[in-house]
């Protein structure tokens, strides 16, 4: 499972968002966490998308619907 991407948007387009949709899929069909690579300019970008993550795993564990519309992203 080899794939690169890279994201190149302006502030406010959902790149967070998306890198963190991308880092929930991988993991989802399979990858390890040490095999994934997601990298920012600024520490403060790098500790947005993993409080993204884990915010929106956290909200799933709680409540259905939001585990729902994560399985479908």
């Amino acid at each position: 499972m080899t794939s690169h991407r890279v994201i190149l948007a302006s502030a406010g387009s959902g790149k967070t968002y998306e890198l963190a949709t991308t880092y929930l899929r991988l993991l989802h069909q399979g990858a390890t966490a040490d095999a994934i690579l997601a990298t920012t300019f600024t520490r403060k970008a790098a500790g947005e998308i993993l409080g993204r993550v884990l915010a929106r795993l956290a909200a799933s564990a709680d409540d259905h619907k939001t585990a729902a519309t994560l399985a479908r992203d």
